[in-house]
C-alpha cells in the first residue's frame, strides 16, 4: 500500500519512541510485557510530539492575533468588491489580501501548523497499532518495525485501558465493556476538542473581532462546533491507542492555552483587561507607599544638597526596580535616561490609568522622545563645523560663484537675437520630453486596459 510506504519512516520513529519510553516505564518498576507501561508509552510519545512542535505554537499565537488585528481592514476589502462576482474583481480582491498578509507577517494557514506538524504522527500511529497482529504473527511485510519484533508486538496487543485493547477499535472491540471504555473516550475527546477550540474563540479574542458580522468569527464559530462532531465521528475507527493519543494532545493544549490566556493574552481581549487590572492593581499596592516614602524624605533634605537627592533617587529607583521586575515591569532604560526620569515614569504607572501592559515598547518611547528632543535641537542650533568642514564648503562657495561669473560673461558675449534663440530652443526640447512623457503613459494605460 503506497500510504503505508509513504508512512514508512514514521511508524519506525513512533514505534522506536514507543519501545524505548516502554524500557524506561520497565527499567522504573513498572511489569514487562503487556500492561500499563505500552498505554503510558503512548502518553510519552504524545508529550514528546507536543514539546517538539512547542515553537510551532508560537507562531500560531502570533498568526492568530495577527489576523485578528487585520480584521477591520479584511472588512473594508471586503465591502469594496461587496457584490462583484466577476474574475477580475474576485482576483483583484485575492491580490488585495495577499498584500495585507504579506504586510502584517500572518497567514490564515499559519493557525493549523502544529495540528498538520502532528498529523504524519497520528497516522503513523493508526498504521502502527493496525499492523501489531501481523507483526506479532510474522505475516508483516517486514520481520520487524524498527525495534518492534513480534514479540514487543504481541505484548501491545495484549495491554488493554480497562478492557479495551490499544490495538481495537469500536467496531472490533472483543465484548461490550470495551466498547463502553471507548465511547467514554470519544466523549472524552469531542469535550476536550470543544473545550479547547472554545478557549480560543470566546477568551482570547478582542471585542472587535467578535462581532457576529466579521467573516472570520463567524468561520471560528463554525469550526467550534463542526470540528469536535467530525473528529468524534472518526472516533469510532480510531484505535483506542490513537484515542489516548488525541486526548492527551488535546489535555496539554489545553494546559497550553490557560496558560497563555493567562500570561499572554490578546491585547483587547476580556483576558487581557483582566491581567492588566490585576497587574495595576498589585503595582499600585506596594508602588504608592514606595512614592511617598520618597517624597517625605525628599522633604527632609536641603534643597542645596544635591548629592543626597541623587543618592535618594537611585536607592528609590533600586527598590522600585527590584519590585518592578518581578511583577514584569520592564527596567532596561536607554542609557540617555536618567535616574530621576526613570523614577518618574514608575511614579506614572502607579497613580494613572494603564492603557496597556507595561512592556518593552513602554522604555523604548523614552529613547524616542529622546531622538526627536535631539532633532528639534538641531533644527534650532546650526551644527558647529570643524575646521576641515569649514574649508570644504568656503571652497564649494568660491567654485559656485566662480561658475556664475563665467556664465554672465558668456552672456554678455552673446547678441539679444542669440540669447533669444537659445531660449525657444530649450523651451522646444522642454515641450518635446513632456510629449513623449505623454505618449509613454498613453501606452501604459491601454496596455493595463487589455
Amino acid at each position: 500500500m503506497w500510504f503505508d510506504k509513504l508512512l514508512y519512516p514514521f511508524k519506525v520513529a513512533t514505534a522506536w519512541v514507543m519501545v524505548r519510553l516502554h524500557d524506561v516505564f520497565v527499567f522504573l518498576g513498572m511489569d514487562d510485557g503487556s500492561g500499563p507501561a505500552w498505554v503510558l508509552s503512548i502518553i510519552g510519545l504524545t508529550i514528546i510530539v507536543r514539546i517538539l512542535i512547542f515553537p510551532l505554537f508560537f507562531k500560531q499565537i502570533k498568526a492568530s492575533r495577527g489576523m485578528q488585528a487585520i480584521q477591520p481592514e479584511m472588512k473594508k476589502i471586503q465591502d469594496k468588491y461587496k457584490g462583484k462576482k466577476d474574475p477580475a474583481s474576485r482576483q483583484k480582491m485575492s491580490e488585495e489580501m495577499m498584500a495585507l498578509y504579506k504586510e502584517h507577517g500572518t497567514s490564515p494557514y499559519s493557525s493549523c501548523l502544529p495540528i498538520l506538524a502532528q498529523m504524519p504522527i497520528f497516522f503513523a500511529l493508526f498504521r502502527v497499532l493496525a499492523s501489531t497482529s501481523q507483526i506479532a504473527a510474522g505475516t508483516y511485510n517486514y520481520k520487524s518495525l524498527g525495534p518492534l519484533t513480534a514479540s514487543k508486538a504481541a505484548e501491545i496487543e495484549g495491554s488493554t485501558l480497562f478492557g479495551a485493547p490499544l490495538s481495537a477499535s469500536f467496531p472490533t472491540a472483543p465484548d461490550l465493556q470495551a466498547k463502553i471504555i471507548i465511547v467514554v473516550m470519544i466523549v472524552a475527546m469531542v469535550i476536550t476538542q470543544f473545550i479547547t477550540m472554545r478557549q480560543l474563540t470566546m477568551k482570547n479574542m478582542p471585542e472587535s473581532a467578535k462581532d457576529p458580522s466579521n467573516p472570520m468569527m463567524r468561520s471560528q464559530q463554525m469550526m467550534m462546533y463542526t470540528m469536535p462532531l467530525i473528529i468524534g465521528f472518526s472516533g469510532f475507527f480510531f484505535q483506542t491507542g490513537v484515542l489516548i493519543y488525541w486526548f492527551t494532545t488535546n489535555l496539554w493544549t489545553m494546559g497550553q492555552q490557560f496558560w497563555t490566556i493567562a500570561q499572554m493574552p490578546t491585547p483587547g481581549s476580556d483576558a487581557y483587561q483582566k491581567l492588566m487590572n490585576k497587574r495595576r492593581g498589585d503595582y499600585i499596592e506596594w508602588a504608592r507607599p514606595v512614592f511617598e516614602e520618597h517624597d517625605a524624605s525628599m522633604k527632609n533634605i536641603d534643597e542645596d544638597d544635591a548629592q543626597a537627592r541623587e543618592d535618594l533617587i537611585k536607592s528609590t529607583l533600586k527598590t522600585v526596580k527590584k519590585r518592578a521586575s518581578k511583577q514584569k515591569v520592564p527596567t532596561k532604560f536607554p542609557a540617555e535616561v536618567t535616574p530621576e526620569q526613570q523614577l518618574a515614569a514608575y511614579r506614572e504607572l502607579a497613580y494613572s490609568e494603564w492603557d496597556g501592559l507595561p512592556d518593552e515598547r513602554w522604555t523604548k518611547k523614552f529613547d524616542k522622545s529622546r531622538r526627536q528632543a535631539t532633532e528639534s535641537n538641531e533644527r534650532v542650533q546650526p551644527k558647529r563645523l570643524t575646521k576641515r568642514e569649514r574649508q570644504a564648503r568656503d571652497a564649494a562657495i568660491r567654485r559656485r560663484e566662480e561658475r556664475e561669473r563665467q556664465i554672465a560673461a558668456r552672456k554678455n558675449e552673446l547678441s539679444p537675437e542669440e540669447l533669444e534663440r537659445r531660449r525657444e530652443e530649450r523651451r522646444a526640447q522642454r515641450r518635446e520630453a513632456a510629449r513623449k512623457k505623454k505618449e509613454d503613459k498613453d501606452k501604459r494605460d491601454r496596455k493595463k486596459k487589455q
